[in-house]
C-alpha cells in the first residue's frame, strides 16, 4: 500500500496511507492546502490537487455550502498564497484588515475549503467592493477597528502627470493625493502592482509641481474605449518640503 509524506505547518509528517490522510483531514489534523510529496514528480504538490486526492477534495467542497453571512465569521478558514509561500489560516476579519492595510492585495491568491481552487481575492465574492462597503457600514462590533482612519489625509486633486519607468513615457492625470501616495489614471492598462514608476506632477491647487518615485499598490482597469486604468501608488521617494505641502493641502480640503 502506497504511503505519503505530508508537509504541515513546516513539519514533515508520515508516511501515511491514503485512508489515514483522509481521516486526518476530517478531524483537521492536516488541511487540504498542505503539501504532499509526489514520488513520481519528485516534488511537493498541493494535497487538494494530487491525482489520488482531487476527487475527495471535490466531494468535500460540495458538501460544505456557503451560507449567507448574518455576522462575521471568526473561524480561521482562509489561506493566502504569495509566490510559492502559503500563509494562514486567517479569519474573515483578518483578511479584510490585511486588505485595508495593503499587506494583501486584490491580485493575491486566496482559498478556503468551500472553494475548488485558489482564486485571486478580486474573484472571491466575499471580498467584493460592495460586500466590503456593506461590512464597513454594518456597525458590527467585530469589524469596528478594521476600518481605521487613514494614516495620511487624502483629498481630491486633479493635475496632469508625466509617468515613466526609465523605458517608456505615458501621460496621466491624478484624481486624489495624500502625503503618502496618490490615485492616478494612466493611458496604459499593462502596469502591475509592485512596479516602480517615476511621476512628474504639474502644478495644481495649493501644491507646486513636484517629482516622486512610487510603487504601484493597486490597479483597476476602467471600462470604455480608451485603454485607461486607475492605479493606487505609494510614494517611496519624495522631498520633505513637498510632502508637507501635500499634507497641509489634504488636511485643509479633506
Amino acid at each position: 500500500m502506497q504511503k505519503f509524506y505530508i508537509s504541515h505547518e513546516g513539519r514533515q509528517l508520515g508516511p501515511w496511507e491514503h485512508a489515514d490522510i483522509l481521516k486526518k483531514l476530517n478531524v483537521n489534523e492536516i488541511v487540504w492546502t498542505d503539501y504532499l510529496f509526489d514520488e513520481g514528480q519528485n516534488d511537493w504538490v498541493l494535497l487538494m490537487e494530487h491525482a489520488q486526492f482531487a476527487e475527495s477534495f471535490k466531494n468535500h467542497s460540495q458538501v460544505k455550502k456557503a451560507e449567507p453571512m448574518k455576522s462575521v465569521s471568526k473561524e480561521k478558514e482562509w489561506f493566502t498564497l504569495k509566490g510559492e509561500n502559503k500563509y494562514g489560516p486567517f479569519s474573515f476579519v483578518d483578511v479584510v484588515k490585511m486588505l485595508q492595510e495593503k499587506s494583501l492585495f486584490e491580485f493575491d491568491f486566496i482559498w478556503n475549503n468551500t472553494m475548488s481552487a485558489w482564486k485571486r481575492v478580486s474573484e472571491v465574492p466575499e471580498f467584493g467592493a460592495e460586500k466590503i462597503k456593506a461590512l464597513k457600514e454594518s456597525g458590527l462590533a467585530e469589524v469596528s477597528e478594521v476600518f481605521f482612519r487613514r494614516r495620511h489625509a487624502r483629498a481630491s486633486y486633479g493635475a496632469s502627470l508625466v509617468i515613466h519607468n526609465n523605458k517608456t513615457v505615458w501621460r496621466g492625470q491624478s484624481i486624489e493625493l495624500s502625503s503618502g501616495g496618490a490615485g492616478i489614471i494612466i493611458e496604459n492598462t499593462d502596469l502591475e502592482p509592485g512596479q516602480t514608476l517615476f511621476l512628474h506632477f504639474k502644478a495644481g491647487d495649493g501644491v507646486p509641481p513636484f517629482n516622486a518615485i512610487c510603487s504601484v499598490v493597486s490597479k483597476n482597469v476602467m471600462s470604455g474605449k480608451k485603454r485607461e486604468a486607475k492605479y493606487g501608488v505609494k510614494f517611496t521617494s519624495i522631498s520633505q518640503t513637498i510632502q508637507q505641502a501635500i499634507k497641509t493641502y489634504a488636511e485643509k480640503v479633506a
